[in-house]
């Protein structure tokens, strides 16, 4: 987890989901909508909102894989974020 995620100006919701990427990736996980989705504990337009920030800021990639016909998200280097 990078500390840059709390300089960046973000609401709440964006770095509570990036929290949970953090979470999910430290388990060994693939970070997918399913399995933020068994986590968030907010609605799937709110979660589908944040990962679009998320991808927007350079936070999370989609990768080109794809786990049970869903996109499969990355963390990128915070070398990389916007």
């Amino acid at each position: 987890m990078s500390q840059k995620i709390f300089s960046m100006n973000l609401d709440v919701e964006t770095v509570s989901l990036y929290l949970l990427c953090c979470a999910v990736a430290d388990a060994d996980a693939t970070i997918t909508r399913t399995t933020l989705q068994d986590k968030w504990n907010g609605s799937l337009t709110t979660l589908e909102r944040e990962l679009h920030r998320l991808e927007e800021r350079n936070i999370l990639c989609r990768d080109d894989k794809a786990a049970q016909g869903e996109p499969v998200f990355r963390m990128e280097d915070e070398k990389r974020w916007r």
